[in-house]
């Protein structure tokens, strides 16, 4: 668990100084190349730079000379990072070991660009790469003494099933509770959806992507009848309006930026509104930015529904035709005019009726939104109107028009499709007694297996939500037994993480048999865990992503798993093997977790034969991939759903034909056939909300008086499990910090570098002030990447609570249950 000094990097990142004189030169893409590659390796593919547009599309060829000398082959793969699924490269040496990483020119996602975390992918999978601490390798459980032992994977394996057995004797399966993540393969989700559901049989079952992603599941599933997205990335090439609210793509996702940009210095040159509390990177080159309140996006987005209704921007015909609810829209909307609005959400009436407007009368309008509107107060209602929006416009299904939602991680909507979590599989419906019969057939268990409700979901506070059951809950009063957490960092991820941390302390009696599944020793959520399970990664293994325009991609294995040559006692295993090998000993000790034929749920280790399998439950459903083979994915640079043997490359946007999946038969969700979108005549029609603005549960007052955002930066990935190891992504953003506006840091007596302590209701973190226009007076905004229980990063910080999420509420969206990480109340003083 040491922390390791490594041989100085050859690309060295840009002092500060260095950074600021680069911003302002013209000449920047003429400079020798050691210079370009620097620069490469800190903005490749981003637009903004310094509030101008910077072209870096010759960075490819800028770092070939410099970075690839030693590669003997490439292996094509997909990003693991983001949604977006840009195709990438691996560089291998003569060694085996990867050593590079470059876009794939070939890919249509980002045609052979990568950003800055992707262009040090490789630098994650091999210790000598490791800034600080090393690839987990030995199946590890806590002594007598709570120090960690090394294990084989069959004492590990075998102490995990008997923990499930006997958690199921004495509490039933529900008290077994798995979290898992947004970063595996289909293969790996959908076993272990068989895993949890079909031989543990256990409801307790969520995933991360609850946090990052809810919120546009159900607000689709309750308008369209299901999850998915409807349009694609091509739709930013033939649009007239850009709606992007919530989002922050000069930032978080490079790619579709650098195509946004394109397209704005097109012929066509659409115009571009962002919504966004702060002065973003996106907002400086919109040009309309809503600078709105905090929680205040549910009334902006019924006021624009007012005005197209008003003035009639709207299509009729499709209206009539293809939804649902219009008439009770329009009433419910009819108050919110833009000086009504303006005086929720702070912005200027004008501006309202400017943004309604340039959306009414635009022939397309391609709206993205991610956290902004998913973190945020009334996240699935926000969704609700955007789809209603497109709706009421007749905007959807058609090049240029799309509701089009971001997700945060590489493989969140496999998750969401295979049912690795909180979904059924397949988009199936738990509520539909026919779709639970559907998978139990397929999966060979008998009748009643499968829980025929949803999910608990992994947090939630009973004393501020009674009617929200969670995990933490379970926690909190006993009655979860087993976690099993797997690739995932719930310990800097969760909100109101010191009752968490609490609830899990070893100094609790209550606290359930922890497992921890990952890749790195040491990590946050290690602190808390009985049991470590080391797993492979990226590079790693070969399997299926789905990115967010429901392109499926193939990531191919480039070098083998860490600790390899250890096995079979020890070594990291792939997710999927790790997965099979539970099933196996479950099955093994207990026939209660066999199938009808008394085998394993889990059938295969191999990818490919997995990834067959699911096509068959696949089969027919609005996520159908029949048509896909790992050999036509890869021959296609990847392929969108639905695709089928008849139309393998059928699935470029979703509701072309006007007709939706809110069937009973059909629809993903609904407790009954009466549920409100459910079409009662059979129509396939879209159901249109009628809801109010409600405020948040908490906003500033005399005691905590500023407002509290919480996101991304580009060089960081979530917790930074990953990140914080690579050595040029750490010196960019070393630590945590605040924005604060330049008025309030005068008033608090702070500059840029001062020690700020930050409190909320719930906790209390010190951390570096950063003065920027980019917050308004009255808010702040701090990164939720960092942790502070990492052995290294408590020396970097003098021992200082730094995460975020100390601070955040744990309060969560009434109908997806996503917590609303966007604002809270807290107080600064100099600390």
């Amino acid at each position: 668990m040491a922390t390791h000094k490594h041989d100085q990097h050859p690309v060295k990142v840009f002092t500060q100084a260095e950074l600021k004189e680069l911003k302002q030169d013209p000449q920047l893409c003429n400079h020798e190349r050691r210079t370009f590659l620097k620069w490469g390796a800190l903005l490749t593919s981003q637009a903004i730079v310094g509030g101008g547009v910077l072209n870096l599309l010759t960075g490819e060829e800028a770092m070939a000379d410099d970075t690839f000398v030693n590669v003997v082959s490439w292996v094509k793969s997909v990003c693991g990072y983001c949604s977006v699924g840009c195709g990438l490269e691996i560089g291998i040496n003569a060694a085996g070991a990867a050593v590079a990483v470059r876009g794939n020119a070939a890919h249509p996602t980002n045609a052979g660009r990568v950003c800055v975390k992707g262009l040090y992918e490789h630098k994650i999978l091999a210790d000598q790469d490791l800034r600080v601490g090393s690839r987990g390798k030995y199946p590890m459980s806590r002594d007598a003494s709570g120090n960690w032992q090394n294990i084989t994977w069959d004492e590990a394996t075998t102490l995990l099933a008997q923990k499930i057995i006997e958690a199921t004797n004495t509490a039933g399966p529900d008290s077994v509770g798995i979290y898992n993540t947004g970063q595996w393969t289909i293969e790996e989700y959908y076993s272990m959806g068989k895993l949890g559901k079909g031989a543990i049989k256990t409801s307790t079952m969520d995933s991360n992507t609850r946090l990052c992603m809810a919120a546009a599941v159900y607000g689709y599933m309750s308008t369209f009848g299901s999850d998915g997205p409807p349009g694609c990335y091509d739709d930013i090439e033939n649009t007239d309006c850009f709606f992007l609210i919530g989002t922050n793509p000069a930032e978080m996702h490079p790619q579709v930026w650098r195509r946004i940009i394109q397209a704005r210095r097109s012929a066509r040159a659409p115009r571009m509104i962002v919504v966004d509390p702060r002065r973003t990177a996106t907002a400086r080159s919109a040009d309309l930015h809503l600078q709105l309140k905090p929680g205040t996006n549910v009334a902006l987005m019924n006021g624009i529904l007012q005005q197209l209704i008003a003035n009639n921007w709207i299509d009729s015909a499709y209206i009539n035709a293809h939804t649902r609810n219009f008439n009770a829209l329009a009433a419910k909307v009819a108050a919110y005019t833009p000086t009504y609005v303006a005086g929720i959400t702070g912005l200027a009436a004008a501006d309202i009726q400017t943004a309604a407007q340039w959306i009414g009368q635009s022939p397309e309008v391609w709206s993205m939104f991610i956290q902004g509107v998913y973190q945020s107060m009334g996240g699935t209602d926000t969704v609700r109107l955007i789809c209603a929006m497109h709706l009421i416009t007749g905007k959807i299904g058609r090049p240029g028009s799309s509701p089009f939602s971001i997700t945060g991680q590489a493989t969140a909507m496999s998750n969401r499709e295979t049912g690795g979590s909180s979904a059924l599989s397949g988009y199936r419906n738990y509520y539909n007694p026919a779709h639970i019969a559907e998978v139990e057939q397929l999966w060979n268990v008998a009748p009643g297996t499968i829980p025929a409700h949803a999910t608990t979901v992994i947090t939630s506070d009973i004393d501020l939500q009674p009617t929200i059951p969670s995990m933490v809950d379970m926690m909190r009063n006993g009655t979860l037994k087993v976690y099993w957490v797997a690739c995932t960092n719930p310990s800097v991820t969760l909100p109101d993480l010191d009752k968490y941390h609490d609830y899990l302390s070893f100094s609790n009696p209550a606290r359930p048999f922890v497992v921890v599944q990952d890749i790195f020793d040491p990590m946050e959520s290690m602190h808390f865990a009985d049991l470590f399970l080391p797993a492979a990664q990226w590079g790693e293994k070969t399997g299926t992503y789905t990115c967010s325009e429901r392109r499926v991609n193939l990531g191919r294995q480039a070098v083998q798993p860490v600790g390899f040559e250890l096995r079979p006692n020890y070594g990291a295993y792939s997710d999927l093997e790790i997965i099979k090998m539970v099933s196996d000993k479950l099955a093994a000790f207990d026939f209660r977790f066999r199938d009808q034929a008394g085998g394993s749920l889990v059938k295969s280790a191999d990818p490919e034969t997995v990834f067959n399998e699911w096509k068959l439950v696949s089969t027919g459903k609005i996520c159908d991939m029949s048509g896909m083979t790992y050999a036509n994915i890869a021959a296609n640079s990847g392929i969108a759903w639905p695709s089928t043997p008849a139309n393998v490359l059928g699935g470029k946007r979703l509701y072309a034909n006007g007709l939706f999946n809110t069937n009973w038969n059909r629809a993903q969700y609904g407790k009954t056939p009466t549920a409100a979108w459910i079409d009662p005549d059979g129509l396939s029609r879209a159901y249109l909300w009628a809801v109010d603005y409600v405020a948040p549960p908490e906003v500033p007052d005399a005691s905590y008086p500023f407002w509290l955002n919480t996101g991304r930066v580009i060089e960081h990935f979530h917790s930074r499990t990953k990140t914080k190891r690579v050595a040029q992504l750490h010196e960019m953003v070393p630590e945590n910090y605040v924005e604060i506006s330049t008025a309030d840091a005068a008033n608090l007596g702070v500059i840029t570098g001062d020690l700020v302590k930050v409190t909320s209701r719930r906790g209390e973190i010190v951390v570096k002030a950063k003065v920027t226009d980019t917050v308004k007076a009255g808010a702040v905004f701090i990164p939720m990447h960092f942790g502070d229980l990492d052995p290294i990063d408590v020396a970097e910080n003098n021992g200082r609570k730094v995460s975020v999420n100390r601070l955040t509420m744990n309060y969560v969206d009434k109908d997806c249950a996503q917590p609303i990480y966007k604002h809270c109340a807290v107080k600064l003083a100099k600390a």
